[in-house]
């Protein structure tokens, strides 16, 4: 095995060979550890006679790969009229009121409405399942959670007629 201050030489060397031929650092980066890796499983395998020529030839051979690889990729051109695909800010603005409201809805609700609310539509419970735990009648947990629906929307319309722009 070689020492620890001719595998860093072997390094700089085949990391300059790579990005001469690259013109990519980071690309190059890449090639010199999959180099390495390669190398190294060649020498368990092998006795390596000289371990830079064997360096430099799988470096060359992976840099060809490099190149063979990016023709076969098609290349796409950015198009500044391709619509972003993320929410505009307006919107993301929007949906951060609507959530506070329904924060200060879900605050402001009686506290048995808004466990059977949270439970329903929020945790995914059935309402026999609610109304088994909450020792209610099914159709009890029903009208908690209509009525908690009424509330909101009543509430996020309310908040939208006051928020400029908002409103139809």
């Amino acid at each position: 095995m070689t020492d620890l201050a001719s595998v860093r030489a072997q390094r700089e060397d085949l990391y300059h060979f790579i990005v001469e031929r690259t013109r990519d650092p980071a690309a190059a980066d890449d090639l010199v550890q999959e180099t390495f890796a390669r190398l190294l499983a060649y020498e368990r395998a092998r006795t390596v006679v000289d371990r830079a020529a064997l360096g430099y030839r799988i470096a060359l051979n992976l840099v060809r790969d490099h190149f063979r690889s990016r023709k076969r990729r098609p290349v796409e051109i950015l198009n500044d009229d391709i619509p972003c695909q993320a929410p505009a800010p307006e919107q993301i603005l929007m949906h951060r009121q609507k959530v506070e409201v329904f924060g200060k809805v879900l605050d402001a609700m009686p506290p048995l409405r808004r466990d059977v609310f949270i439970r329903r539509r929020l945790h995914g419970q059935t309402c026999r399942q609610i109304a088994a735990e909450l020792d209610m009648k099914e159709a009890a947990v029903e009208k908690h959670v209509v009525r908690a629906l009424e509330q909101l929307h009543r509430e996020v319309a309310k908040a939208e007629r006051r928020r400029p722009g908002g409103g139809a």
